[in-house]
């Protein structure tokens, strides 16, 4: 879409990224400005499904109005283009600055966060859930200001439940434990990703890992979330026990709302605050698993008290009756004694003789594991076992392949026991992405689930350098990750071997590199050999191969260097030229006293001096003389010549 104009309005002029939709940068021609404009994939546009959440995600993001929420500007559909225009932001994301930086100071890892917490609370008050929270939707602008976007899977929070298909849509190393299990969404959902998004920001990693991002779910469902502090030694408590509020598994004990996050955000890096007590996040499970209480008889024969309290009036009561002594206690011990044997025997038979004459027969369960599933299910009832299955995918066996069994291969058990089977669906398929029209670099990072994604250039005029052109397998096809290798081709610019164009005119050159769609770049020097206006040499040089669309320095020839001509040597004479007015005829007390020189500075005589004086006086006139030109005075006394002298270079 590069040069394309949306809408009569909207010149495309770069392409900036995206998934489902492409994000281009874009001219707004009447307002003079730059925007981004977010524009849904042509193979999406059929998909309602596709066009109501792009249509959502403006709809949700045009009532925010917020400093620290990127502006939506205007939003439409134009010959069956569907396209949000958005505020355009210059500077990289806050995963970006993670990834080239590391794990940030703590202010300024605060500052962000407060400035999150800040945008997010605002989007909570309109009725509005983010669910998509992530560093890669907050981008930082030329002063580092937090603008959160891409509200693509925000929804209403009047909303009660989503669908299986809409609870994947959120990234899922940022992902809360009930958003992984397709559970209601609430606010509590965007904090949990706040406070992995925090954890990223103080520790410059991501708190789960895996091959898939299944296993990354199951992590944040059922791993105990990092301890930040035991990958960054000096974070402050008070900074640790944010992220353990905000991640903890139950959405209970998690903040009540983004508010109180962002409160207790603005003193976390107070001095008194920095070794406070750890917060303790209680584990779900807890309550189910105490032990039960036991009472029993000390050796004294007081009551023992239950290990989670005390006992009931009952049993004090019960306690607190005297113990029999002597004989009497004697006699009791024995008729408790025959009591429980008799108890036994009972017990016994009630396992032994009792199942033997009146229950099923007993069976050893065979080994099945490695056997075809259906194979298994007619030998087990044959054995009069119920057996019972259940599928999972698994990277080694192969679909309906038994890779395990309860109860195990040898155990004996009664006719009619279920065994339980666990069927193989072979390894887990992925759908594989659509790239084409990504910079291949994008698109790597979008497939980054296979192992092998091989990258081949192709040579290309009519489409922008760097975008994939074409991908092996196709989007949306079902494949196993690790067992798939994806071919893209990208394009790249047409490469071309340049001429030896020494002694060409500077409009030959400028045809040359039209012609070869080339840059040139110049400069002028003088040549004794080149003439004016041919090029004298060219910087990449003959014969060496570029890509189209690159530079090339030439040095222009200005002709030979001007000559220099040969300074003439100049001597300086002084002529001392002494006046004394008693040699003078006249009755008068002052004379009028004008003297001219001559010489290689001037074209003709000038005066030198002109003035009256009324007593003896001495001159010194400098004269600059050459081998060519002499140098000359003449004095005037009251107008009359009196005396003359020249001087000529002596070598």
């Amino acid at each position: 879409m590069i040069g394309e104009r949306i809408d009569g309005r909207y010149e495309v002029q770069a392409y900036i990224g995206g998934g489902m939709a492409h994000v281009y940068r874009a001219r707004d021609i009447i307002l003079e400005r730059d925007v981004a404009v977010k524009v849904l994939q042509p193979q999406h546009v059929d998909d309602d499904a596709f066009v109501r959440r792009f249509r959502r995600e403006a709809e949700a993001a045009t009532s925010l109005v917020h400093t620290n929420i990127v502006d939506i500007y205007d939003l439409g559909e134009n010959d069956g283009i569907f396209y949000i225009v958005m505020e355009y932001m210059r500077n990289n994301t806050l995963k970006d600055k993670i990834v080239n930086e590391g794990a940030l100071p703590f202010p300024e890892a605060m500052r962000i966060f407060s400035e999150l917490t800040s945008a997010i609370a605002y989007a909570h008050e309109q009725g509005i859930i983010h669910r998509d929270i992530k560093p890669q939707n907050i981008l930082l602008d030329e002063d580092g200001t937090v603008k959160v976007t891409d509200f693509g899977i925000a929804r209403a929070s009047s909303a009660a439940t989503i669908t299986q298909t809409n609870s994947v849509l959120g990234s899922v190393h940022y992902m809360s434990p009930e958003q992984a299990r397709a559970g209601t969404l609430t606010t509590k959902t965007d904090i949990y990703a706040i406070g992995v998004t925090l954890f990223e920001m103080v520790t410059g990693l991501l708190p789960f890992n895996a091959d898939s991002a299944v296993s990354i779910a199951l992590k944040h469902l059922q791993d105990p979330f990092p301890n930040a502090k035991d990958l960054r030694s000096d974070l402050p408590e008070s900074v640790n026990n944010i992220i353990r509020k905000a991640t903890a598994k139950d959405p209970l004990q998690r903040y009540e709302n983004v508010e109180k996050m962002y409160v207790d955000g603005e003193t976390a890096l107070s001095p008194e605050r920095f070794n406070e007590a750890p917060v303790h996040i209680a584990d779900p499970d807890e309550e189910s698993t105490r032990p039960i209480p036991a009472v029993g008889l000390s050796n004294e024969g007081e009551d023992t008290k239950a290990t989670n309290g005390e006992g009931s009036e009952e049993t004090s009561e019960t306690l607190a009756e005297p113990v029999p002594s002597g004989k009497k206690k004697k006699r009791r011990f024995w008729k408790i004694a025959g009591v429980a044997f008799l108890v036994l025997i009972a017990i016994i038979a009630a396992f032994t003789v009792v199942p033997a004459l009146l229950g099923p027969d007993e069976v050893d369960v065979p080994d099945v594991v490695g056997s075809e599933e259906e194979e298994v299910i007619e030998e087990l009832e044959a054995l009069n076992l119920q057996p019972e299955t259940e599928y999972e995918f698994h990277e080694e066996a192969e679909e309906g392949e038994i890779f395990h069994q309860d109860p195990s291969a040898g155990r004996t058990v009664r006719e009619g026991q279920t065994v339980t089977l666990s069927v193989s669906e072979g390894p887990e398929t992925v759908e594989v992405p659509d790239v084409v029209g990504l910079q291949y670099e994008q698109a790597a990072e979008e497939l980054q689930d296979f192992e092998d994604v091989n990258l081949t250039a192709q040579p290309t005029e009519d489409v922008a350098e760097d975008l994939v052109i074409e991908q092996s397998p196709s989007a949306e096809e079902e494949v196993v990750p690790g067992e798939t290798t994806v071919q893209l081709t990208y394009s790249e610019a047409p490469e071309v071997t340049i001429e030896d164009l020494s002694g060409t005119s500077q409009q030959g050159v400028d045809n040359y590199l039209e012609a070869n769609n080339l840059n040139g770049s110049f400069q002028r020097s003088h040549s004794e050999s080149v003439p004016e206006g041919d090029v004298i040499s060219h910087d990449p040089g003959p014969y060496v191969t570029v890509s189209q669309g690159s530079e090339i320095n030439f040095v222009i020839s200005d002709g030979p260097p001007p000559e220099e001509e040969e300074e003439e040597p100049v001597q300086t004479v002084e002529a001392v030229i002494p006046v004394e007015v008693s040699e003078m005829n006249g009755d008068d007390d002052v004379y009028d006293i004008e003297i001219e020189y001559e010489d290689s500075t001037t074209d003709g005589p000038e005066t030198y001096e002109e003035e009256e004086i009324s007593e003896s006086t001495t001159y010194h006139v400098p004269l600059e003389v050459t081998p060519d030109t002499d140098g000359s005075y003449t004095l005037y006394v009251d107008g009359e010549e009196v005396q003359s002298n020249s001087f000529s270079y002596e070598d």
